[in-house]
């Protein structure tokens, strides 16, 4: 297989400043103390405020947010400390002008990222980690290599890695601006540092070409929308899944429903054109669709 580029390391640490604890902040007396996260809820610290500024305990601190970011900030919007000042937490694709927009889910839990509106994981009533524990499951058991195709933030990935039995997990991303947000996300970190896994940045069209026969035991898809990628959605891609998997592996596609309400059927176009390539055992699953090899 060729040698694909492989993202860099994780940014250095930075600090974020969520809703629930911008709340907190600005509750809190003019010389109150009460406790945050800077980190996105993976950690929590007691600081004291004074003024418009808040103290950490080890004597440095960081100015409340202008009156001006505030009223431009709702409860979903995350806040990044950036060149001495605070600002909003996304990005505008330099190419296609998407907006990338992390969103904050809940304290304690990871956040989700909305393209252009679109949420990527599915939180009403859950969140972003219950959101991959169903995808897992609907994957099923799989032991030894796997492939996760469409890193986004790197859930999946690092949850896969983390299952008894995976020896290696190969996750790929396209997107710059994904692999961006994965550097500083502080709920994707492990995607850099787990021993048993490994992030490329390539197109997943190219790299199911490029693997040898029988390469994985498992693999789970969880690609853009249609619209915006059906290369990944094409027999051809399919072939590919199925040529690289062993026999008895499985394959979890996750679809959603786009179109549902105009009569579309994506789930079942795909599970159909999984049957055509050879896949069997094809049927509907969590949000998507799931398949055996044999």
């Amino acid at each position: 297989m060729a040698n694909p580029a492989k993202p860099d390391r994780p940014s250095p640490r930075l600090y974020f400043l969520d809703p629930h604890s911008r709340d907190r902040l600005l509750v809190t007396g003019q010389q109150g103390k009460t406790e945050i996260s800077l980190d996105l809820w993976q950690t929590t610290v007691t600081v004291v405020r004074k003024g418009d500024w808040f103290a950490l305990p080890d004597g440095s601190g960081f100015p409340l947010p202008g009156a001006e970011l505030l009223k431009a900030s709702d409860q979903r919007s995350i806040l990044v400390w950036r060149d001495g000042a605070w600002e909003k937490w996304q990005y505008t694709h330099p190419e296609s002008g998407r907006l990338y927009k992390p969103v904050f889910v809940g304290a304690g839990k990871p956040p989700t990222v909305e393209l252009s509106g679109i949420k990527m994981h599915i939180t009403e009533n859950g969140d972003p980690l219950q959101d991959t524990r169903h995808k897992l499951k609907a994957l099923g058991p799989v032991r030894g290599r796997v492939l996760d195709l469409c890193t986004g933030l790197g859930y999946t990935a690092i949850a896969l890695a983390r299952r008894s039995g995976v020896k290696w997990v190969l996750t790929v991303e396209f997107d710059s601006v994904m692999l961006q947000l994965c550097r500083e996300n502080p709920w994707s970190r492990p995607l850099f540092t787990l021993p048993n896994l490994s992030l490329l940045q390539m197109d997943a069209a190219r790299l199911v070409q490029l693997c040898p026969e029988a390469s994985f035991q498992g693999i789970l898809h969880d690609p853009p929308r249609f619209s915006l990628a059906p290369q990944l959605y094409s027999q051809e891609f399919y072939q590919h899944c199925y040529r690289i998997l062993r026999t008895g592996g499985r394959l979890y596609h996750y679809t959603g429903s786009p179109g549902r309400l105009r009569g579309r059927d994506l789930p079942g176009r795909t599970a159909a054109r999984l049957k055509q390539v050879g896949f069997s055992r094809v049927h509907r699953c969590y949000q998507g669709v799931c398949a055996r090899k044999g």
